[in-house]
Protein backbone atom coordinates (compact mmCIF):
# COMPACT_ATOMS: atom_id res chain seq x y z
CA UNK A 1 0.00 0.00 0.00
CA UNK A 2 1.56 3.50 -0.65
CA UNK A 3 -0.09 5.99 1.02
CA UNK A 4 0.22 9.39 -1.07
CA UNK A 5 -0.64 11.81 1.77
CA UNK A 6 -0.84 11.65 5.42
CA UNK A 7 -4.26 11.31 6.47
CA UNK A 8 -5.64 14.91 7.95
CA UNK A 9 -7.57 15.57 11.21
CA UNK A 10 -10.96 15.36 9.19
CA UNK A 11 -10.90 11.95 8.21
CA UNK A 12 -13.65 10.03 10.04
CA UNK A 13 -16.56 8.31 9.17
CA UNK A 14 -16.20 6.15 5.78
CA UNK A 15 -18.88 6.75 3.36
CA UNK A 16 -20.79 3.71 1.87
CA UNK A 17 -19.51 5.04 -1.39
CA UNK A 18 -17.85 2.95 -4.44
CA UNK A 19 -16.23 3.05 -7.85
CA UNK A 20 -15.73 0.75 -10.32
CA UNK A 21 -14.04 2.24 -13.29
CA UNK A 22 -13.12 0.21 -16.55
CA UNK A 23 -10.98 3.21 -18.30
CA UNK A 24 -7.57 4.17 -18.94
CA UNK A 25 -5.71 3.97 -16.14
CA UNK A 26 -3.97 7.67 -16.75
CA UNK A 27 -7.18 9.33 -17.14
CA UNK A 28 -8.99 7.57 -13.74
CA UNK A 29 -5.62 8.22 -11.63
CA UNK A 30 -6.07 11.88 -12.80
CA UNK A 31 -9.52 11.70 -11.91
CA UNK A 32 -8.71 10.74 -8.55
CA UNK A 33 -6.06 13.40 -8.03
CA UNK A 34 -8.59 16.13 -8.18
CA UNK A 35 -11.22 14.90 -5.91
CA UNK A 36 -12.01 16.79 -2.66
CA UNK A 37 -12.89 13.26 -1.36
CA UNK A 38 -10.65 11.04 0.60
CA UNK A 39 -10.13 7.72 -1.28
CA UNK A 40 -8.57 4.19 -1.47
CA UNK A 41 -8.14 3.11 -5.23
CA UNK A 42 -7.22 -0.63 -5.97
CA UNK A 43 -7.12 -2.13 -9.47
CA UNK A 44 -8.83 -5.49 -8.97
CA UNK A 45 -10.42 -8.15 -11.50
CA UNK A 46 -9.83 -5.43 -14.75
CA UNK A 47 -11.42 -2.42 -12.89
CA UNK A 48 -10.21 -0.06 -11.29
CA UNK A 49 -12.01 0.19 -7.48
CA UNK A 50 -12.51 3.54 -6.03
CA UNK A 51 -13.48 3.52 -2.22
CA UNK A 52 -14.41 6.84 -0.42
CA UNK A 53 -12.53 6.43 2.95
CA UNK A 54 -13.42 9.35 5.19
CA UNK A 55 -14.99 12.82 5.45
CA UNK A 56 -14.06 15.49 3.30
CA UNK A 57 -13.06 18.80 4.32
CA UNK A 58 -15.02 20.92 1.98
CA UNK A 59 -17.64 23.00 3.78
CA UNK A 60 -21.66 22.64 3.90
CA UNK A 61 -23.42 21.80 2.17
CA UNK A 62 -21.11 19.78 0.27
CA UNK A 63 -19.62 17.87 3.14
CA UNK A 64 -21.37 14.85 2.10
CA UNK A 65 -18.30 12.88 1.04
CA UNK A 66 -20.95 10.18 -0.47
CA UNK A 67 -23.16 12.45 -2.26
CA UNK A 68 -20.33 14.56 -3.68
CA UNK A 69 -18.42 11.42 -4.96
CA UNK A 70 -22.18 9.92 -6.68
CA UNK A 71 -22.39 13.79 -8.15
CA UNK A 72 -19.12 13.65 -9.70
CA UNK A 73 -18.68 13.13 -13.41
CA UNK A 74 -16.61 10.68 -14.75
CA UNK A 75 -14.45 11.97 -17.88
CA UNK A 76 -15.51 9.75 -21.13
CA UNK A 77 -11.96 8.40 -21.25
CA UNK A 78 -11.91 6.85 -17.59
CA UNK A 79 -15.68 5.50 -18.28
CA UNK A 80 -17.63 3.25 -18.03
CA UNK A 81 -18.29 3.64 -14.67
CA UNK A 82 -20.58 2.19 -11.85
CA UNK A 83 -20.96 3.79 -8.59
CA UNK A 84 -22.98 1.72 -5.12
CA UNK A 85 -23.58 4.50 -2.43
CA UNK A 86 -25.82 4.25 1.06
CA UNK A 87 -27.25 7.81 1.31
CA UNK A 88 -30.16 8.63 3.51
CA UNK A 89 -30.94 5.16 3.79
CA UNK A 90 -31.15 4.11 0.46
CA UNK A 91 -29.10 1.86 -1.56
CA UNK A 92 -27.66 4.23 -5.17
CA UNK A 93 -26.34 3.08 -8.19
CA UNK A 94 -24.71 5.66 -10.66
CA UNK A 95 -23.95 4.79 -14.06
CA UNK A 96 -21.51 6.51 -16.51
CA UNK A 97 -21.34 5.12 -19.78
CA UNK A 98 -18.50 4.56 -21.93
CA UNK A 99 -17.83 8.25 -23.84
CA UNK A 100 -21.03 9.91 -21.49
CA UNK A 101 -20.19 13.18 -21.12
CA UNK A 102 -22.71 14.73 -19.32
CA UNK A 103 -23.34 13.51 -15.28
CA UNK A 104 -24.54 9.84 -14.42
CA UNK A 105 -28.09 8.43 -14.69
CA UNK A 106 -29.06 7.19 -11.92
CA UNK A 107 -30.67 3.88 -9.54
CA UNK A 108 -32.62 5.12 -6.63
CA UNK A 109 -33.71 2.31 -3.73
CA UNK A 110 -35.42 2.49 -0.53
CA UNK A 111 -36.15 -0.58 1.75
CA UNK A 112 -39.94 -1.16 1.55
CA UNK A 113 -40.69 1.46 -1.10
CA UNK A 114 -38.09 -0.17 -3.41
CA UNK A 115 -37.44 1.35 -6.96
CA UNK A 116 -37.89 5.76 -6.71
CA UNK A 117 -38.47 7.77 -9.41
CA UNK A 118 -36.60 11.24 -7.88
CA UNK A 119 -37.31 14.37 -9.59
CA UNK A 120 -34.39 15.81 -11.66
CA UNK A 121 -32.07 13.29 -11.73
CA UNK A 122 -31.90 11.19 -14.94
CA UNK A 123 -32.84 7.46 -14.34
CA UNK A 124 -30.66 4.91 -15.74
CA UNK A 125 -32.54 1.82 -17.04
CA UNK A 126 -31.58 -2.08 -16.72
CA UNK A 127 -30.27 -2.21 -20.39
CA UNK A 128 -28.15 0.78 -19.77
CA UNK A 129 -26.55 -0.70 -16.35
CA UNK A 130 -26.12 -4.22 -17.67
CA UNK A 131 -24.03 -3.03 -20.40
CA UNK A 132 -22.04 -0.29 -18.64
CA UNK A 133 -21.02 -3.29 -16.48
CA UNK A 134 -20.02 -5.53 -19.54
CA UNK A 135 -22.34 -8.39 -18.14
CA UNK A 136 -24.29 -11.05 -20.29
CA UNK A 137 -27.57 -9.14 -22.16
CA UNK A 138 -29.43 -11.67 -20.56
CA UNK A 139 -28.71 -10.57 -16.72
CA UNK A 140 -30.87 -7.66 -17.12
CA UNK A 141 -34.22 -9.90 -16.23
CA UNK A 142 -32.33 -10.89 -13.26
CA UNK A 143 -30.96 -7.35 -12.44
CA UNK A 144 -34.81 -5.93 -13.12
CA UNK A 145 -36.36 -9.04 -10.54
CA UNK A 146 -33.79 -7.81 -8.06
CA UNK A 147 -34.62 -4.02 -7.97
CA UNK A 148 -38.35 -4.89 -7.13
CA UNK A 149 -37.02 -6.76 -3.92
CA UNK A 150 -38.29 -4.65 -1.15
CA UNK A 151 -37.06 -6.37 1.79
CA UNK A 152 -33.22 -5.50 2.32
CA UNK A 153 -30.83 -3.54 3.84
CA UNK A 154 -29.07 -0.67 1.34
CA UNK A 155 -26.14 -2.18 1.48
CA UNK A 156 -27.34 -5.74 0.71
CA UNK A 157 -29.18 -4.96 -2.00
CA UNK A 158 -25.94 -3.09 -3.95
CA UNK A 159 -24.07 -6.13 -2.71
CA UNK A 160 -26.56 -8.52 -4.29
CA UNK A 161 -26.61 -5.59 -7.62
CA UNK A 162 -23.12 -6.24 -7.94
CA UNK A 163 -22.94 -9.84 -7.52
CA UNK A 164 -25.82 -10.10 -10.23
CA UNK A 165 -23.78 -8.25 -12.62
CA UNK A 166 -20.43 -10.17 -11.67
CA UNK A 167 -18.84 -7.03 -10.33
CA UNK A 168 -15.63 -7.36 -8.07
CA UNK A 169 -15.52 -5.24 -4.83
CA UNK A 170 -19.33 -6.00 -3.49
CA UNK A 171 -17.31 -7.14 0.03
CA UNK A 172 -15.57 -3.69 0.49
CA UNK A 173 -19.19 -2.02 0.93
CA UNK A 174 -19.69 -3.23 4.21
CA UNK A 175 -15.92 -3.97 5.22
CA UNK A 176 -14.13 -0.98 3.84
CA UNK A 177 -11.02 -1.02 5.80
CA UNK A 178 -9.98 -4.51 3.92
CA UNK A 179 -9.44 -2.57 1.02
CA UNK A 180 -5.81 -1.75 2.70
CA UNK A 181 -5.10 -4.95 2.69
CA UNK A 182 -5.40 -5.63 -0.83
CA UNK A 183 -1.96 -5.25 -3.10
CA UNK A 184 -1.61 -2.08 -4.95
CA UNK A 185 -3.92 0.06 -2.53
CA UNK A 186 -3.31 3.59 -3.05
CA UNK A 187 -4.94 6.63 -0.30
CA UNK A 188 -5.32 10.00 -1.80
CA UNK A 189 -5.83 12.54 0.65
CA UNK A 190 -7.38 16.06 -0.92
CA UNK A 191 -4.50 18.95 -0.94
CA UNK A 192 -5.45 21.83 0.32
CA UNK A 193 -5.42 24.00 -3.23
CA UNK A 194 -7.87 21.30 -4.73
CA UNK A 195 -10.47 22.26 -1.87
CA UNK A 196 -9.94 26.32 -2.30
CA UNK A 197 -10.26 25.20 -6.38
CA UNK A 198 -13.89 23.74 -5.22
CA UNK A 199 -14.99 25.62 -2.99
CA UNK A 200 -13.95 28.78 -5.58
CA UNK A 201 -16.25 27.13 -8.01
CA UNK A 202 -18.80 26.19 -5.78
CA UNK A 203 -19.29 29.74 -4.99
CA UNK A 204 -19.11 31.38 -8.43
CA UNK A 205 -21.45 28.98 -9.53
CA UNK A 206 -23.74 29.80 -6.56
CA UNK A 207 -23.47 33.69 -7.41
CA UNK A 208 -24.29 32.92 -11.57
CA UNK A 209 -27.27 31.11 -10.60
CA UNK A 210 -28.90 33.66 -8.55
CA UNK A 211 -27.96 36.56 -10.78
CA UNK A 212 -29.37 34.87 -13.63
CA UNK A 213 -32.17 34.48 -10.89
CA UNK A 214 -32.42 37.94 -10.54
CA UNK A 215 -32.30 39.12 -14.62
CA UNK A 216 -35.43 36.40 -15.04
Amino acid sequence: MTPTAPPPDHVGVRPTALVLLAGVRTEIAAWVSRSVVPLATVPLEGWTVVLGTGSTPVGAPYDDAGMLLAARPVPPRAGPALGFFELDGRAVVTVHGAGRRKGPTWVVWEPDLGLLRPPGLELAGPAEITRAAGAPAEVRDELVDLLHEKRARPVTMLQAVMATLGLPGARLLAEPARVEELPGTTLHQPAGRQVGWFEDAVADSVRLRRELGALG
